[in-house]
């Protein structure tokens, strides 16, 4: 589709057909060899094929053959089925790989008694990450204080992951993003792979 003036570049889907901006779905390019790609950072030369950011939609452009027709492939493409489980574990790598980033970068503070103490400080803070798998009333009083504040709650990675992506030994119920710049992307990530999951299609 066309760029209106001022406007983001439109995109279609080619599962369901819903257009919109272009921010709103996902890229795949096909590599070389005939691989379809996922292009989540929209760098990778080559024909774009768009699809919303929704599992049903993949799952029925897979069924369907539409990357073929998209591409306009001479013969079969490969690696789409694939793409089922190598797109969301791309997805939260990005999120972690993020979370590591602003780690390295001193800009989060983990640890239950840490996290309480930063926010009693209201210290300038936009964004906390919760696991999905914390004892809720282990994590009452953060998420009270944290509410107060204003401050984002996402619930995407386990104890697990976010251990591991803050480089510690053990694992983490809380994690808060200190620096706007990292918020803002991982809020971005973490709404793909919240749509990816939550949608089935792109309707």
């Amino acid at each position: 589709m066309g760029k209106a003036a001022g406007s983001e570049p439109q995109r279609t889907c080619i599962a369901c057909r819903r257009g919109g901006d272009k921010h709103g779905f996902l890229r795949f390019v096909l590599s070389p060899d005939g691989v379809v790609t996922p292009d989540l950072e929209e760098r990778l030369p080559g024909r774009g094929a768009y699809l919303c950011q929704a599992e049903g939609c993949l799952k029925q452009a897979a069924a369907k053959g539409l990357f073929g027709r998209a591409f306009k492939a001479n013969q079969a493409v490969q690696g789409v089925q694939d793409l089922l489980d190598l797109l969301p574990r791309q997805m939260l790598h990005r999120i972690t790989g993020y979370l590591s980033l602003a780690t390295k970068a001193k800009a989060t503070v983990s640890g239950g008694e840490s996290v309480e103490k930063y926010l009693a400080g209201r210290h300038r803070t936009s964004l906390m990450l919760v696991a999905v798998d914390a004892a809720p009333a282990s994590l009452e009083k953060l998420l009270g204080n944290a509410t107060r504040q204003g401050v984002a709650v996402e619930k995407v990675l386990t104890k697990e992951q976010l251990g591991l992506a803050l480089g510690k030994e053990s694992d983490r119920s809380a994690v808060l993003i200190t620096n706007d710049g990292f918020a803002r992307s991982l809020q971005r990530e973490i709404e793909r792979f919240r749509n990816y999951l939550d949608k089935e299609n792109g309707r």
